[in-house]
């Protein structure tokens, strides 16, 4: 995940000062309980004891893992998380991705896992690889301590310091390698630390997390990537091929430049190995030597966006925002709608 603006800010803003632990955690109605470490997330905490509270995304933004504070006192860790909601106070619904133990605490949630979707676990990753693949933005390879396990199109939180963790989405399949394509933002710390490392570097990792896998059906597909979106695009477009799907599928690719259209020879090489598929690309800015479209990705969806196709979007937040506002109007059922929303 990673454009306009930094991918998921996690940790960030400043918490008010930590006092000691560890503090106990116990979850209503089950009876399960684990110890949270100074600062650690509650929902890591959780997971890392082999109690999997409710989530999807792990770092704020679809509130999935929103969970009732019965006892105790809590500190939101992500004070700018973008699920939180002015009522959340009121009902005393907390963040348990956001959020640390500040004394002994009971929860009560609607459900507990483990997740098949998402069977989210830690590793250590290290650097074997860095390529420039456009302006700005780079790939990069890790291999990891032990292999992961996840569904093409999810994402990755990479710890690149304290109180600095980012999502990025993997541009292939599971396994003990993955790769990640980002473009550089200065002035933003998640993105500057990202594109230091050094080949050898190693950060911790906590894999999957998100929600844009394929699902398994017939309907047709459009899937809609943009800047660096093409990751999970990518990975999804891959999947999809070795799967032989033969629905039609339709790939929008959008960026600023034809130069920013990292990646573009591997997708339209996917995009060929579908029976019905097609690739679109289009830019808002380019000479008089581009032949494809220009312009935003929004304007070809909506020549063909219907209720019946099924969704998959990888973008900035104004590029996500603009393409649900086609698929609004066109009738498209948010159930059929996939998003990777960076930042």
């Amino acid at each position: 995940m990673a454009p306009p603006s930094d991918p998921a800010v996690l940790g960030a803003g400043t918490p008010a000062p930590r006092t000691a632990g560890p503090y106990r955690v116990t979850v209503e109605p089950s009876g399960d309980s684990f110890a949270v470490r100074p600062g650690e997330n509650i929902l890591a905490a959780g997971r890392r004891a082999g109690v999997w509270l409710p989530f999807e995304c792990g770092w704020g933004s679809c509130g999935t893992c929103k969970a009732t504070l019965v006892s105790g006192e809590v500190e939101l860790l992500f004070p700018e998380a973008p699920a939180i909601d002015p009522r959340d106070e009121r009902r005393r619904r907390k963040l348990t991705c956001q959020t640390t133990a500040t004394t002994d605490v009971t929860l009560k949630v609607t459900r507990l896992g483990p997740f098949e979707e998402r069977p989210t676990t830690d590793r250590v990753a290290q650097l074997v690889d860095k390529r420039e693949l456009g302006p700005g933005i780079c790939s990069f390879t890790f291999a990891l301590d032990a292999p992961a396990d996840f569904r093409p199109g999810q994402y990755a939180i990479l710890e690149l310091g304290p109180d600095l963790r980012r999502c990025y989405s993997m541009d292939g399949g599971p396994g003990d390698e993955i790769t990640f394509v980002a473009k550089h933002y200065e002035g933003r710390p998640g993105s500057t630390a990202l594109h230091a490392l050094e080949v050898g570097a190693s950060v911790p990792i906590a894999v999957p997390f998100g929600d844009m896998w394929l699902r398994d059906d017939d309907s047709p597909a459009i899937l809609i990537a943009g800047g660096t979106g093409v990751a999970p695009v990518l990975s999804l477009v891959r999947h999809m091929a070795e799967r032989r799907r033969t629905h039609p599928v339709t790939v929008l690719y959008g960026a600023n430049t034809p130069e920013e259209l990292v990646c573009l020879d591997e997708l339209a090489a996917a995009v060929a190995q579908l029976p019905e598929g097609e690739l679109v690309p289009v830019v808002t800015q380019a000479d008089d030597t581009w032949e494809g479209r220009r312009g935003f990705a929004t304007t070809p969806l909506g020549e063909i966006a219907t209720p019946a196709h099924r969704y998959y979007l990888a973008g900035p937040p104004p590029m996500v925002d603009a393409t649900m506002a086609v698929l609004r109007e066109c009738g498209a059922g948010l159930d059929r709608i996939h998003v990777d929303k960076f930042g």
